[in-house]
């Protein structure tokens, strides 16, 4: 038995078609599934209301509390589950972890994994998902060869974890996008100095799947850098922005949800993180014949490219709201030149590269300064306003995942005369505040937005049963009647209730 190790943590939306003579073993899909599990939330709930009352814990059991509530919903989002497995990981991966999780990203304690050191130091410590590399490990001594499949970086330090359990008899390989990026590297680390790294090993096809569903569906993700099936199969990813203007090619192709970075809008066009320009009304003439063959483009805006300043930006969230080109701007993201990028200009506009930081030999991208670029100290600040004024159009991916990609949100229909708890919210009750008071307390938790808002205990046990339509009048029928308008505006506003229509 030949075994393909998927390590965590990766896209866990997507399944890979097994290779000709080789069994999956994805740890990072039984990893996120068990900690998703109700006996594993109810189980480390209960850990947490054992522990004494720090601002901490208080957060981490908020957001545990809220993944529990939220799981039960009956009211059907095909985000929601990414929404509370992003909670989840958030909040049982702190300290003493070495490395912190996110639904699409990780964070090494006291380092990067840009920096093999790093990497190697943060093993030595505990991490989320030990417990499902020990299982995994169970399975290495019988098999006739192991392969460690590794995508990204973020799957390194748990590579490096199964690499040294596994045992000397077995042959072992590495192999993967990152491996072939970043062989020279990996090959010098003792942990992988026995290690074979395959040229001929094929990439895998991936196929989109549901976190809790059995088996994928036929539809295959295509990641960046990558070329669709040639098989006409259908297939959602990743494509440059000047791919949209063959329409007919991605409609024969199978194309179902295109996946585009832009960096800025005018009428004049469109700039894509590629650096080319695409005429504006080819492009949402392109984009309506897609509509039409029942396809979807979802854009990721990429913010501070050289060249960009603060007012191209300005400039291209107004036009965003007025010529709604795409069908969902899923978010912004930092834009970076990538290791290996050709080139030393962007759309024309000169690029100085500066030197990498030092000890990073496993750099992905590479800083760079350009005339009229925001200023990188400015850039986190920019990047947040703009997520926050994109979200109050319409909700944004909760992390970089196909199934997030080719499920955008619905359009919903504004205003109504009914108020119901926000699909995203829950109401949970603390020991102490979050500010590690021991006293009772309510909170209002919204996984869409990430916004937390402290509860008068009169008022919350009304909200939270909430779960269908009802009147103002009847939900807060206890309340002065001039107050509440007021109440309900204010919960609204913060997403903490909804309004509908009966």
């Amino acid at each position: 038995m030949k075994l393909l190790v998927l390590p965590p943590h990766r896209d866990v939306t997507c399944v890979p078609d097994a290779p000709e003579g080789w069994q999956v073993l994805d740890v990072a899909r039984a990893f996120c599934q068990r900690v998703m599990a109700p006996e594993t939330l109810a189980r480390v709930v209960e850990a947490r209301e054992r522990a004494p009352a720090t601002p901490e814990t208080m957060r981490e059991l908020l957001l545990l509390r809220a993944a529990l509530v939220l799981r039960k919903r009956e009211r059907a989002d095909a985000l929601r589950p990414l929404r509370t497995l992003g909670a989840v990981l958030t909040a049982l991966s702190g300290p003493p972890s070495g490395v912190r999780l996110r639904l699409d990203d990780i964070e090494l304690e006291g380092g990067t994994t840009e920096r093999s050191a790093d990497v190697l130091r943060s093993v030595q410590r505990p991490a989320l998902y030990d417990e499902d590399l020990a299982r995994a490990v169970d399975h290495l001594p019988s098999a006739e060869r192991v392969r460690l499949w590794l995508e990204k970086d973020v799957q390194l330090p748990a590579a490096v974890a199964l690499a040294t359990a596994c045992p000397a008899s077995v042959p072992l390989e590495v192999a993967g996008p990152f491996v072939t990026t970043y062989r020279a590297v990996l090959a010098t680390l003792p942990v992988f100095q026995r290690a074979l790294f395959p040229e001929d090993a094929a990439p895998l096809r991936w196929r989109v799947a549901a976190l809790d569903a059995a088996e994928p569906g036929p539809l295959t993700w295509v990641p960046e850098n990558v070329r669709p099936p040639a098989d006409g199969g259908p297939w959602a990813g990743h494509v440059p922005l000047g791919a949209l203007l063959e329409p007919e090619a991605l409609v024969t192709s199978g194309c179902r949800t295109a996946v585009v970075g832009f960096c800025t809008m005018d009428e004049g066009g469109v700039l894509g993180s590629d650096g080319v320009r695409v005429p504006l009304e080819s492009l949402a003439a392109s984009v309506e014949r897609l509509r039409s063959a029942g396809a979807r483009v979802v854009a990721e805006w990429w913010v501070g490219a050289p060249g960009v300043d603060e007012a191209a930006h300005e400039r291209t969230f107004a036009l965003l709201g007025q010529r709604p080109v795409f069908d969902w701007v899923s978010g912004v993201r930092p834009f970076h030149w990538t290791r290996g990028r050709p080139g030393e200009d962007f759309a024309g506009v000169p690029v100085h590269f500066l030197s990498l930081p030092e000890g990073r030999d496993l750099v992905r991208t590479v800083p760079f300064e350009a005339s009229g670029t925001v200023p990188h100290a400015r850039l986190p600040e920019l990047l947040t306003s703009l997520a926050g004024r994109l979200l109050q159009r319409a909700p944004l991916s909760p992390g970089r995942v196909a199934w997030a990609s080719i499920h955008p949100p619905s359009p919903g229909v504004p205003g109504g005369d009914r108020v119901r708890l926000d699909g995203d919210c829950a109401l949970v009750q603390l020991p102490a505040t979050l500010d590690g008071v021991v006293k009772p307390s309510w909170y209002a938790a919204n996984l869409r937005t990430g916004g937390v808002l402290a509860m008068d205990a009169r008022l919350a046990p009304m909200v939270a049963g909430a779960e269908h339509p009802v009147p103002v009048g009847e939900l807060f029928a206890t309340l002065p009647e001039a107050q509440r308008g007021k109440v309900e505006a204010a919960l609204v506003g913060r997403a903490v209730l909804e309004r509908v229509h009966a």
